[in-house]
């Protein structure tokens, strides 16, 4: 609500001409003089839709305060659509209007709502005798009950206090304690995947607010892969999927912005301008949920998917930021899947977590569930969907029971944690049941009674943010080399797929000829064809952690097979060249596909400095 309070020697108006909107008023009420006066001109808004009675309260608590301070004798109530673009339903702005008259009492009068008028006011010009507000109706905060609980499910049943159990994985122990015991890992240092950010050009940006990061033609790359292969995930769970591309700042001033923001309290990225405040999306939900709650929907649509990778913004404390996996910019691929009904919205909720463990073991991981509701009765409705999941795991699961005594906008929702190199629990993907956000936001759709309904929606990021994905790959590299294996990456997602490496010049024509025919097959290619030795270049290539390096020497100018060196096994192989393409293929299957970054030649790349 947006006001402007006049402090006034008199006030006088006529009613001239009824809009469609206009109140139904008696000649008595069409005119009016007030004298020694505080008028209130005020405009209500749309985003007070959303909570008329809290609004009201608030303006009339604030208009009796300033006629007591001014000295008013009496206040009128004057409905001014001029001060705000974004007004409130004629029906609101009325019982608005007619509530806070009812609220400040005594000697206080409303002009007529919807008509034009005519007016005369005489200001007094001492320095309160102008004065504008911008009214929000805060609504009561409800405290919660109790304290947050942690116990342990077991697959047969069984609640254990976390204290009490010893069983399960290291990653599932380290969760426990970490969630429920708040006793953190000890191991201390800097992490050995950050060596492989640097390798791969993913950096902070130091010209940037903290939390925020850079990407080399290299990083650059394996992100786009990472969020390619994001949308080809969503879109072959067998649901339909709608891809959408939005904005990521949006209105404080439109009601299911501002109370989605009250969610996230201090971690919000705010925008100021001249006339609004914005918020920066903290995930893909305000666009998707903006553009839903105009879309004609019916059961007979439902379920469906809406995807975007989405820009967020955290505000993470700054000492709290990690590379890849806590950044205050992040990229969600968000996917939310709009059912109609609980056991659809359930039905779904399994297929998801079963793709979210699939993905979890392509890279040779495992997951372990922390599993949050948002209070005991959630837990009772959805025990049985839980303890089904845990059995098709074979794994015991981390309850985490909210406070209770608050209304969540969710019931139930699983972060699915991994056990990194350093021995911290990490939580990568995730999936929610939410039952608040249609109403929010005005989704619907109709049912087979052509009765208006609301959706439930879940909330899946399949395979975690896009940076948190790439943390995943990183540290399992790291893993390898722990375990005396060769760090590499899945095929699919290397910068440089192939390599080769000429002896002189004489052999470059028979590499430029190679490398077409690899490139024209959809496999990166580079070709190192500088004036240095050919160790130098085989030392180079295995530090850039090139999947396959080929030596091109006088032995390879007319042979159909080569030594090709293999990164994954750590040893030569001899194969030809189709052999070389056809293993590339079978290993990048149904993966996505982007060319190089940067130019094939070595001999044309700049070096890349490091900003750190």
């Amino acid at each position: 609500m947006k006001t402007l309070y006049i402090h006034a020697d008199y006030l006088e108006f006529n009613v001239k001409k009824a809009t469609p909107v206009a109140e139904d008023i008696t000649d008595e009420e069409k005119q009016g003089r007030f004298e020694e006066v505080l008028v209130a001109f005020i405009s209500v808004e749309k985003r007070d839709e959303d909570n008329p009675e809290g609004v009201a309260k608030a303006a009339a608590k604030d208009i009796k305060e300033t006629a007591e301070k001014v000295g008013a004798e009496r206040i009128v109530l004057y409905p001014y659509a001029h001060l705000s673009s974004s007004l409130s339903s004629p029906q609101v702005g009325k019982d608005v209007m007619r509530k806070i008259e009812e609220l400040v009492g005594g000697d206080v009068h409303r002009v007529p709502f919807g008509w034009y008028k005519a007016f005369k006011i005489s200001c007094k010009g001492h320095p309160l005798s102008e004065l504008s507000r911008e009214i929000t109706g805060e609504e009561e905060v409800t405290k919660p009950e109790g304290e947050d609980e942690h116990v342990v499910f077991t697959t047969d049943g069984q609640l254990i206090k976390p204290e009490d159990f010893k069983d399960g994985t290291e990653c599932f122990q380290v969760m426990m304690k970490k969630e429920a015991l708040h006793e953190e890992s000890k191991l201390s240092g800097e992490p050995k995947y950050l060596r492989l950010c640097k390798k791969f050009g993913i950096q902070w940006e130091s010209m940037s607010d903290a939390g925020h990061m850079s990407f080399s033609p290299k990083g650059a790359l394996m992100f786009d892969l990472c969020a390619d292969y994001s949308w080809q995930t969503v879109n072959s769970t067998g649901l339909p999927v709608y891809t959408i591309k939005g904005t990521n700042m949006f209105n404080l001033d439109e009601g299911p912005v501002a109370e989605h923001a009250k969610l996230f309290g201090d971690r919000l990225y705010k925008i100021e301008t001249e006339k609004h405040s914005y918020v920066l999306r903290y995930a893909a939900c305000h666009q998707q949920f903006a553009m839903m709650r105009n879309w004609n929907m019916s059961y007979k649509n439902l379920p469906f998917g809406a995807f975007e990778v989405a820009d967020s913004y955290r505000l993470e404390q700054s000492g709290e930021t990690m590379l890849c996996f806590r950044t205050r910019r992040m990229n969600m691929p968000d996917l939310h899947v709009v059912c109609n009904g609980m056991d659809a919205a359930e039905e779904w909720f399994a297929k998801l977590d079963e793709r979210i463990y699939q993905e979890a073991a392509k890279l040779g991981r495992d997951y372990e569930m922390l599993v949050n509701f948002s209070s005991k009765e959630a837990f009772e409705q959805h025990k049985g969907l839980i303890s089904s999941l845990m059995k098709r795991h074979n794994k015991p699961a981390l309850l985490h029971f909210y406070p209770e005594g608050i209304n969540y906008y969710w019931t139930v929702n699983i972060e699915y944690h991994i056990l990194d190199d350093m021995k911290r629990a990490r939580e990568i993907g995730t999936v929610q049941i939410d039952i608040g956000n249609a109403h929010r936001f005005g989704i619907r759709y109709v049912d087979e009674a052509g009765k208006e309904e609301y959706p439930i929606i879940l909330h899946c990021a399949v395979i975690g943010t896009i940076e948190r994905y790439l943390y995943t790959l990183l540290d399992t590299a790291v893993q390898m080399e722990s375990e005396g294996k060769v760090g590499c990456l899945p095929v699919w997602v290397n910068p440089e797929q192939v390599r080769l490496l000429t002896v002189s010049d004489s052999h470059q024509k028979r590499a430029t000829e190679l490398a077409d025919l690899i490139q024209a097959n959809a496999i990166r290619v580079s070709v190192d064809e500088r004036s240095i030795t050919v160790g130098k270049k085989v030392r180079q290539a295995k530090q850039d952690w090139c999947s396959y390096v080929i030596v091109i020497g006088d032995n390879e100018l007319e042979a159909d097979s080569f030594d090709v060196y293999v990164r994954a096994e750590n040893k030569n192989v001899k194969m030809s060249a189709s052999e070389l393409i056809q293993r590339i293929k079978e290993e990048c299957a149904n993966k996505p596909f982007r060319p190089l970054y940067m130019p094939r030649e070595l001999s044309r790349r700049v070096d890349f400095v490091d900003q750190a």
